[in-house]
């Protein structure tokens, strides 16, 4: 019976987890560059079970799960669909390349999300502030607003190449840590993305798919409303075992 409240309460807690994944990914649905995170679970290890014969030697039943628990959240980096704004300072990437941008103290962050502007300095600048860096890793001034920004990343102004976006990729997206405003930082190294295009005047949206999740948290409640519902019987059935059992 206390195994029972054991199995019940890791499932609880397994579906907690998702709950808090989900409504994250249906909060940052409209997110531009979005990257939906996912639950891996796994289970419990199992136990064998036996039971005494009457000459005292086991007998092996089986074996019985202990529950499950989340191997870990994963983030799904699959492109989401792009967004005609016809705002020159809104950029996109057809590929698997990201945005670098300059954190404070002095720290590269990645990002999707494309969606720029210039501060009071004229330096180019996401929403939350953080420079753009082009390929020398360093600030991009745009002096007036009539410029464009080819597939290559280079930026002209009246037809005069003045610098490139710096656009890179990873071999192993799993070293990517997600720091909050859809910026990622790694300490694992990167190669510059020579593939993918640069398509001024568009923004990538979210990759999070609002029925889908819906679905899942409705799911993920119902069972948890289920397993409720175990601990409650197994409680009945600890008590009547304490009350009437133990009483004989």
């Amino acid at each position: 019976m206390i195994k029972g409240l054991y199995t019940a309460a890791s499932g609880m807690m397994l579906n907690m987890a998702k709950q808090d994944v989900i409504a994250n990914n249906i909060a940052n649905v409209n997110s531009t560059g979005y990257k939906k995170d996912q639950t891996v679970t796994k289970a419990f290890p199992q136990m064998l079970i036996s039971r005494l014969n009457e000459k005292g030697s086991p007998k092996v039943i089986g074996s019985l799960g202990t529950g499950a628990c989340v191997s870990g959240i994963y983030t799904d980096y699959s492109k989401g669909n792009l967004k005609r704004t016809d705002n020159e300072y809104d950029l996109a990437i057809d590929g698997e390349g990201f945005f670098v941008v300059a954190l404070p103290g002095g720290e590269e962050g990645f990002t999707r999300s494309g969606n720029f502007k210039l501060n009071q300095e004229g330096i180019l600048v996401n929403n939350q502030g953080y420079p753009v860096l082009d390929y020398n890793d360093d600030l991009i001034y745009i002096e007036q607003e009539n410029f464009t920004i080819d597939e290559r990343g280079i930026i002209s102004i009246d037809g005069e190449e003045i610098t490139r976006l710096k656009i890179v990729v990873f071999d192993d997206l799993g070293q990517l840590i997600k720091k909050g405003d859809n910026i990622y930082t790694s300490s694992a190294g990167y190669t510059e993305d020579d593939a993918s295009r640069i398509l001024q005047g568009y923004l990538e949206e979210s990759n999070v798919n609002a029925v889908k999740e819906m679905i899942d948290l409705i799911t993920a409640v119902r069972s948890y409303e289920s397993l409720q519902k175990v601990v409650q019987a197994e409680d009945e059935a600890i008590k009547t075992a304490v009350n009437q059992v133990g009483s004989v």
